[in-house]
């Protein structure tokens, strides 16, 4: 890949701003999406249209303050082809997989798609029947929920922090990542507070996200392609896949999930070295004239 210079111009000042703006969201839309919770399915993907819509505002503001433009963390028309050729890669990869384990294993397979949307089933299954509606909550997680987090948290705010250290070499990406996990994780813990949960569910609550926040932070920055990692990200809240593997226990799953880690870790690496160069992607240095440089 060839190099893109990014300069971020805010300073720690747009770091307190995107801290500023999602306590604000917060404040708003938890104790609403609690609000309209008994309401129909509709209203309530209305409510997080909104929600999204207010965090990708923020962001937009932010990088005008720092003099970025999302093309340069990852959002160019070259970044979306590079990203749908891996994406198809890896999801065509997963089925066969899993059929593969299927036939090897003598388990039970089914062509279904697995549409695991926990916070908006209920909901859904309340007012079924509602066919559309699964199919709008499968591309509000591809179009609006995945890209937005990966352009606030991976886009923004974990190349911010990097440009921050002044310093794109392992160590000081790692930190980035680590930093931008963790936030990434609290994000989480204002609804699981509102809903009751014991200090020990709260903690779980944010576990799964800066966990997850980890590999889509390093993925991207292997790959500096926020599309890509938007839609695995989708992939993870929905698993579209059309062989049916929930009902696998044992090792099978385990093999499963191994295989899984494989084919994710498979398809970065084919990325980085082919499908980036295919695009004409180019990798990200990044600074920020605002605070410091070491250079």
């Amino acid at each position: 890949m060839t190099e893109n210079r990014v300069v971020f111009h805010g300073g720690w000042q747009t770091v307190l701003g995107f801290a500023a703006a999602f306590s604000i969201v917060t404040a708003i839309w938890v104790p609403l999406t609690t609000m309209v919770s008994d309401l129909s399915a509709w209203i309530q993907l209305a409510t997080a249209i909104g929600k999204y819509a207010a965090i990708l505002g923020s962001v937009w503001i932010l990088l005008r303050i720092d003099g970025v433009q999302f093309s340069e963390l990852g959002l160019s028309r070259d970044h979306l082809v590079g990203a749908l050729v891996a994406f198809g890669g890896f999801w065509v990869a997963m089925n066969l997989f899993g059929l593969g384990t299927a036939a090897l294993t003598g388990n039970h397979w089914a062509i279904r798609l697995i549409w695991q949307l926990p916070e908006a089933a209920p909901a859904v299954q309340r007012y079924a029947p509602l066919p559309a509606t699964w199919l709008v909550l499968l591309l509000l997680e591809f179009l609006v929920v995945g890209p937005v987090e990966e352009i606030a948290f991976r886009g923004y705010f974990q190349s911010k922090i990097i440009a921050l250290l002044s310093d794109d070499t392992l160590p000081y990406i790692a930190l980035g990542i680590g930093v931008t996990s963790l936030a990434f994780g609290v994000m989480h813990t204002p609804a699981a507070i509102v809903a009751g949960r014991t200090l020990d569910g709260i903690l779980a609550a944010a576990l799964l996200p800066t966990i997850t926040a980890v590999l889509f932070g390093a993925i991207y920055e292997l790959t500096h392609n926020v599309y890509f990692v938007a839609l695995l990200h989708g992939f993870g809240n929905t698993w579209p896949l059309v062989v049916e593997w929930a009902n696998w226990s044992g090792n099978t799953l385990v093999v499963f999930w191994i295989g899984a880690a494989i084919i994710y870790l498979g398809t970065t690496l084919a990325y980085r070295v082919w499908i980036a160069e295919l695009a004409h992607v180019r990798a990200v240095i990044r600074r920020d004239a605002g605070w410091t440089s070491r250079e």
